[in-house]
């Protein structure tokens, strides 16, 4: 059963099921990218304020991805896995929007010279999200649009991230899978 953290904002609880350090596994490729096993790391926190703030960094495996088995839980999966490389971070806001119930925006910026911003909805525990608007930097990455479905099954946190980028169109990037991590204190 998921209960609501303590000192939650209000206006973050339909985001509430994705506060949490979350841990997992996943697999990407696309054109002129190898595809690749990755650790997926995830950090969702809220200071109380009306938003929730995102870390999430993927680090490429040294095992290769026609061995990983896809089908395991986002802790089992992972521990299979062992750390290459940084390969991805990502920082940012998600809220849900002050007009409309349901809907939400997201500001992502990544250290490649992007940042995104993303409309979409969401309905606990599922969320979908488009991008409405890419910028990026004279030398940044050249990602034209984007979209991330996030849903929470059997506890775990499901993704699917495709992307529109390097002349190519949209199509599937990366996918995982991510376990609540415990905190230690």
């Amino acid at each position: 059963m998921f209960e609501i953290p303590e000192g939650l904002a209000p206006e973050t609880y339909p985001m509430a099921w994705l506060v949490g350090r979350w841990r997992g596994y996943g697999m990407l490729g696309y054109p002129g990218i190898d595809d690749a096993a990755i650790i997926c790391e995830l950090e969702v926190s809220n200071n109380g304020g009306p938003y929730l703030t995102i870390q999430s960094t993927w680090y490429l495996a040294n095992e290769n991805p026609d061995d990983i088995d896809k089908e395991l839980p986002g802790h089992i999966g992972v521990a299979q896995l062992t750390e290459d490389r940084l390969w991805q971070e990502a920082t940012g806001y998600l809220r849900q929007s002050p007009e409309t119930e349901g809907e939400v925006e997201a500001m992502i910026a990544t250290p490649d010279g992007r940042v995104a911003l993303y409309v979409g909805v969401v309905k606990s525990p599922r969320m979908s999200l488009v991008s409405d608007a890419m910028v990026r930097s004279a030398t940044g990455a050249h990602v034209n649009a984007s979209q991330l479905q996030v849903g929470m099954v059997e506890s775990d946190l499901l993704f699917a991230y495709d992307m529109a980028a390097f002349g190519e169109e949209m199509q599937s990037y990366a996918a995982g899978r991510l376990s609540k991590v415990a905190i230690k204190r």
